[in-house]
């Protein structure tokens, strides 16, 4: 079975609605070119990976709090059960979108270090002009 490898832009259109998903290009295109991302634009996704990281991590905490609990009294079985089911899906959407984050931070550092790989030598030879100070 073959796999595909879905790009940044992919993910976009594929998880968010066309307009969220055609904004989010925007914004980072409005940052340099379409390929190239700047370390700001890095900066933020990172910030936003650890914002979620611990959402996610406060998340599964609550989650596991309620199933120790859970054993403790079952005095209130059907409530707690309610209540686990509803932590449980939380845990699950915190934990997917830390994961979705993570994996676009990825594809982010991945194009701005292809886009510092293709810039031009910093070094000058002859053929680009190499007489810096002298006349």
């Amino acid at each position: 079975m073959a796999r595909f490898k879905e790009t940044l832009w992919d993910r976009f259109f594929n998880r968010l609605p066309e307009s969220a998903a055609n904004e989010a290009i925007r914004a980072l295109k409005r940052g340099g070119s379409y390929r190239d991302v700047d370390f700001f634009t890095l900066k933020e996704a990172e910030a936003e990976v650890e914002r979620l990281r611990k959402r996610a991590k406060l998340a599964l905490a609550d989650y596991r709090q309620w199933k120790t609990g859970q054993s403790v009294n079952a005095l209130f079985d059907v409530f707690r059960s309610h209540e686990g089911r509803a932590l449980r899906e939380h845990a699950r959407s915190m934990t997917a979108l830390y994961s979705d984050a993570r994996h676009d931070h990825r594809e982010l550092t991945d194009l701005l270090m292809a886009s510092i790989a293709n810039d031009a030598p910093a070094t000058p030879n002859k053929a680009t002009g190499g007489n810096h100070g002298q006349q």
